[in-house]
């Protein structure tokens, strides 16, 4: 089996084990009742704030390619963030890799400069986690650590890799004459196409990182980034009318924070993993009965992940995707 093969069959056993985890002692009979009473009206509301974080998550990226080309219209850049999605949703990560070779068709630019910008999304969001947790354990007071005794020791690692992560891009990109000169004796052992290829790489992939000498646009992204949290912990907020939850706007708050770190897993579209973090918070850290919990992770999961794959495979079959090219050219390689 191939490595890609081997990577996926690990994923759907860890889906698998994970569903169990999450399903495990259920009282049926309640799980279905609580699926039955819930107000799938306000799961609709849910979905449409989970659209609208989208669409702001493809505007915010219009300014991340900016310095690569300017004034891409936002239509391609919605299709871009929805196929990825989609694409999250049948295996895992590969949404991250298919994006670039979404915008590269639509737009005509290079895509593993595109996949930089996906890199600089990726800091963005983890720093706004770290925020979010801290704003978390500022509003809750309740037994969180005691229930999730890792959350320290994992906030702490990821704080220390986005760090270094950050650390490393900046150094490349202020000092671009060392990143050459590695490259360059990197290439003295390769193949002369091979070393061609790794230096245009490089250097587009630095160029997804060019909108930070734009600080015109810092405040913009920000606001936006803010906004994309903001949405989702709404979205969290609005689902637990539908299943007539007593909890204020913090409890959606921590939901979020703990649920989050479950979609981090690479399952697909956060199977499993998901339902497993938000269902143990609102059981364990909220007295929400485990039926009524893991009805509420099964629907709210379950409206995204269909919707989102249907808007995703929408724009993939109006513009003309491929499958092969898509999983092939997206997560093996990036022209």
């Amino acid at each position: 089996m191939t490595k890609q093969s081997l990577r996926y069959a690990f994923s759907a056993l860890l889906t698998i084990g994970l569903l169990y985890l999450a399903f495990r002692g259920t009282d049926l009979d309640a799980f279905v009742a609580s699926l039955r009473r819930a107000n799938y009206w306000w799961l609709l509301a849910m979905f449409a704030l989970l659209v609208a974080s989208h669409i702001v998550r493809a505007w915010r990226w219009r300014y991340l390619l900016e310095p690569i080309k300017p004034r891409i219209g936002m239509r391609n850049l919605i299709a871009g963030v929805m196929v990825g999605y989609m694409m999250n949703n049948v295996l895992p990560r590969a949404g991250e890799l298919v994006r670039p070779y979404t915008i590269g068709k639509l737009e005509a630019l290079p895509k593993s400069a595109a996949f930089g910008t996906i890199i600089v999304e990726r800091i963005i969001d983890t720093i706004a986690f770290l925020v979010l947790i801290a704003i978390m354990l500022l509003v809750y007071d309740g037994p969180l650590r005691e229930t999730f005794p890792w959350i320290d020791n994992a906030s702490l690692v990821l704080t220390c890799a986005t760090g270094l992560l950050i650390s490393v891009v900046v150094l490349m990109l202020v000092r671009r004459d060392w990143t050459d000169k590695l490259v360059s004796l990197v290439g003295k052992v390769l193949p002369l196409r091979l070393a061609l290829a790794t230096r245009d790489l490089t250097h587009h992939f630095l160029d997804g990182f060019l909108f930070l000498k734009e600080p015109k646009h810092y405040a913009l992204i920000v606001g936006q980034s803010i906004a994309i949290w903001f949405l989702y912990i709404c979205m969290v907020w609005v689902a637990f009318f539908a299943f007539d939850l007593a909890l204020d706007f913090n409890a959606a708050i921590v939901v979020q924070a703990i649920s989050s770190i479950g979609v981090a897993i690479p399952t697909p579209g956060g199977t499993g993993s998901y339902h497993v973090f938000a269902s143990q918070s609102l059981s364990k850290l909220f007295g929400v009965s485990e039926a009524v919990a893991l009805s509420y992770a099964t629907l709210t999961h379950g409206f995204g992940y269909l919707g989102i794959t249907i808007i995703g495979l929408y724009f993939f079959v109006k513009d003309h995707l491929k499958v092969a090219e898509a999983v092939g050219k997206g997560s093996e390689r990036l022209p």
